[in-house]
């Protein structure tokens, strides 16, 4: 309600007339869908490889001495895992290190299940299930021949874990996950609009 002789104020506009073909905020179209399944593939590729390194470390028996190449992809496996749940965290926080943190850990989890076998030699051996469907041919061939016969849960879990790497390096820097974790951006902003 106006008093005479004064016009009515626009409250919600800032008492300011918006300029000609302003027509208002950008709608954010970015939803926080992708960054939070990159999110959720993160943590089941960091558990998924936390269990298989734990699996094989409980099978050794004690009083083994561990070669130094089973130590060194232990060791790998164990700092991967640490990347790639930090990076979870970083993405569940809403902080865009996180999607980095991830691309980083799913080429690392790929990589170290890609050089498992040029570490640890007859790492393969542990992928095996009663029957072997296939002759020993070489480190690599045997490690990927065993994987894929999903023999028991260490050749199952490499699998998963190799899997899982490969779908989140796709889909934790896709556009729209990134636009998330950077929040509105000055597009977004509508600078006639006070908050009141």
């Amino acid at each position: 309600m106006g008093y005479p002789g004064y016009p009515q104020q626009n409250w919600q506009g800032g008492g300011h007339p918006r300029p000609p073909g302003y027509a208002g905020p950008v709608p954010d179209r970015s939803g926080p869908g992708l960054a939070i399944t990159s999110g959720i593939l993160g943590l089941g590729a960091g558990g998924v490889l936390l269990t298989q390194t734990i699996m094989l470390l409980s099978d050794i028996p004690s009083g083994v001495e561990v070669p130094t190449g089973w130590t060194v992809m232990n060791v790998m496996h164990f700092a991967v895992v640490g990347i790639v749940l930090l990076g979870a965290v970083l993405v569940f926080a809403r902080q865009l290190a996180g999607a980095f943190l991830l691309v980083a850990g799913a080429v690392l989890t790929v990589a170290v299940l890609l050089l498992d076998p040029a570490l640890a030699e007859g790492v393969w051996g542990s992928m095996l299930g009663a029957l072997p469907d296939f002759e020993p041919s070489g480190d690599y061939a045997n490690y990927f021949k065993a994987m894929f016969e999903f023999g028991n849960e260490q050749a199952v879990l490499r699998f998963v874990a190799f899997v899982l790497g490969v779908i989140l390096l796709t889909i934790a820097v896709l556009p729209p996950s990134l636009d998330w974790l950077r929040g509105p951006t000055r597009s977004n902003h509508d600078p006639y609009r006070q908050g009141w």
